[in-house]
C-alpha cells in the first residue's frame, strides 16, 4: 500500500463512519488521485461506507463537456456512482469566486445528511491560500489556511490531502498510471493565485527548497493562535453577553481594544453574521463605541448595530420600502401589517382606549413632526414620547399610528389623544401592537455555562 493510501486509511480508522464518502471530482490530477485512492481502499474492503462522486460542470470553457465525459467514463471504469450537475456562473465580479460559490451551492444541494464530502486540496493549495490572504491583510483565522474539516449543512466537508504536496500527488498518479485532464487556465498568470503558483513560489523554492515544511509548521501555529482567540472570546462572552443576545456595553468597554475586537468578531460569527474584517472592527471599537450614546447605530453589511439600553445589539436591516398607510382598522379583528411591521389587535373595554364613536380609524406611519396631547400631560412630540417610553430605535419608524382623518389620535403602547379617549362609562377600543422581531438572536446559547 502506498504512503498516501496508508495515511488516508489511518485517518479514516480514527474517524466515525459517515453515511457516504462523496468525492468532489473535477477530472484534474488532484481529484483523480483522491478518487483512485478511495476506490482502492474500497476494493480492499477498508472503507466504512459507500463511495460516490459529484462533478460540477461550470460551462466556462469549450472543453467543459470533455471534462464531464472524462469524469463519467472514469467513474464507470472504477464502479463509482457519479452525479453531474451543469451550472451557470454569474459574470459579475471575480469569476473564480463566483464559480466557487455556485460549486459549493451544488455540493450543499447534493450531499445528504451524514455524508462526508471529500475535496482534494493539498499542501501547495494551503500555502497559496495563506500567502494570498496574507497579501490581503488577513488575521490568524485567514492565515490558518483551508480548514481540514468543517460542517457543510448536515454533512461534513473533509480535505484529507492537506499534508501532501502537489508533487506527492503527481508521483502517485504516475506510479498508478492514472489519466487526468489538464486545465490550461492554470498556466495563465493573470489570476492572482496562478501568479503566486507560477511566478512567486518557485522563487522561494529555489532559495529555500524545504520551505513547505516550515510553512506547514507556521500554519499549525496559526491554527493554534486562532483557536486560542476563540477560547478567549468565549470566556469574555460569559460576562458580557446579555440574555437577549447583545453585549453589555459597560463590561465590553472594560476590555482592552484588542479583546473588544476579538469578542465582537466572535459574537458576530456566532450570531450568523458575515465575518467582520479589520476595517469594520476597528471602526466599531476605535470610533463608534467611544462616542456612541443610546440610539446610536452602525451600519455593517448584513445588519445594523445599535447601542440601546446599555447593550450592543444586532438588528436585521429594515426593508428598503418605506412603510405605507394600510387602510382602515376594524375594531373587532387582528390586522397583519406589512412585512417587518408586526400586527395590531383590538379589544373593547369600558372607560379606556379610543371612544367607540370614532369609527374610521386609519393606520399610518411616521413622516416627522407628529405630536400628541394625552390626558393630564402637555403636548409632546412623538419623537420624545417614543424615547421616553424606551422604544428601541429600530422600531420607531415602524410603530403604527392611528388617525381619524388628519388627527393623530393614538400611538399603541404610548397613549390616546385626550379629546378622543373614552370617558367613564364610555365604551372604548384598545389597540395593541405586537412589534416585529428584528433583533438577531442566537439559535443556541452563545456562551458556555458557568458552573
Amino acid at each position: 500500500m502506498s504512503d498516501l493510501n496508508q495515511k488516508l486509511l489511518s485517518e479514516l480508522e480514527i474517524l466515525s463512519a459517515p453515511a457516504r464518502y462523496v468525492v468532489a471530482l473535477s477530472g484534474g490530477l488532484d481529484s483523480i488521485v483522491l478518487l483512485h485512492s478511495m476506490a482502492s481502499l474500497r476494493d480492499a474492503g477498508l472503507l466504512k461506507a459507500e463511495l460516490a462522486a459529484i462533478h460540477v460542470n461550470h460551462q466556462l470553457s469549450t472543453a467543459a463537456m470533455d471534462w464531464e465525459s472524462f469524469c463519467t467514463e472514469t467513474c464507470q471504469q472504477w464502479l463509482v456512482p457519479l452525479t453531474t450537475r451543469k451550472v451557470s456562473v454569474p459574470p459579475d465580479g471575480s469569476l473564480e469566486a463566483a464559480a466557487r460559490a455556485v460549486r459549493y451551492k451544488v455540493f450543499r444541494d447534493l450531499v445528504r445528511s451524514g455524508d462526508w464530502l471529500l475535496l482534494a486540496h493539498h499542501l501547495d493549495d494551503q500555502i497559496e491560500t495563506s500567502l494570498y490572504r496574507f497579501l490581503r491583510g488577513a488575521g490568524p483565522q485567514g492565515l490558518s489556511g483551508i480548514p481540514r474539516m468543517r460542517a457543510l449543512g448536515n454533512a461534513t466537508l473533509w480535505r484529507p490531502f492537506l499534508d501532501f504536496t502537489r508533487a506527492d500527488l503527481h508521483s502517485y498518479a504516475v506510479a498508478h498510471r492514472l489519466k487526468w485532464m489538464e486545465d490550461t487556465s492554470n498556466r495563465e498568470g493573470l489570476h492572482d493565485r496562478n501568479f503566486l503558483r507560477l511566478d512567486v513560489l518557485p522563487i522561494l523554492e529555489r532559495r529555500w527548497p524545504d520551505y513547505r515544511l516550515s510553512w506547514r509548521k507556521s500554519l499549525g501555529l496559526m491554527v493554534e493562535s486562532n483557536e486560542l482567540q476563540k477560547e478567549l472570546a468565549d470566556q469574555d462572552l460569559v460576562s458580557i453577553l446579555s440574555p437577549r443576545g447583545g453585549l453589555f456595553l459597560v463590561q465590553l468597554k472594560q476590555l482592552n481594544s484588542a479583546r473588544q475586537r476579538n469578542v465582537i468578531r466572535r459574537w458576530a460569527k456566532r450570531l450568523g453574521l458575515l465575518t467582520l474584517g479589520w476595517k469594520i472592527t476597528h471602526q466599531l471599537v476605535d470610533e463608534f463605541l467611544p462616542s456612541s450614546g443610546s440610539g446610536s447605530r452602525f451600519d455593517i453589511v448584513d445588519c445594523l448595530i445599535f447601542c440601546h439600553g446599555g447593550e450592543l445589539l444586532a438588528v436585521h436591516k429594515p426593508s428598503a420600502v418605506r412603510p405605507q398607510p394600510c387602510g382602515f382598522l376594524a375594531s373587532d379583528r387582528l390586522v397583519q401589517l406589512r412585512p417587518q411591521n408586526g400586527t395590531l389587535s383590538t379589544s373593547q373595554i369600558s372607560g379606556d382606549g379610543i371612544n367607540i364613536k370614532f369609527q374610521k380609524l386609519e393606520v399610518r406611519y411616521r413622516t416627522g413632526s407628529e405630536t400628541l396631547k394625552m390626558r393630564g400631560r402637555p403636548v409632546k412630540s412623538l419623537k420624545d414620547l417614543l424615547r421616553e417610553a424606551g422604544m428601541p430605535p429600530w422600531q420607531r419608524q415602524r410603530v403604527p399610528l392611528i388617525y381619524v382623518e388628519s388627527d393623530l389620535i393614538c400611538v399603541p403602547g404610548i397613549g390616546v389623544a385626550e379629546c378622543y379617549q373614552a370617558g367613564p362609562g364610555d365604551l372604548g377600543v384598545v389597540i395593541q401592537w405586537q412589534s416585529p422581531q428584528l433583533l438577531i438572536t442566537p439559535e443556541r446559547p452563545l456562551a458556555p455555562k458557568v458552573e
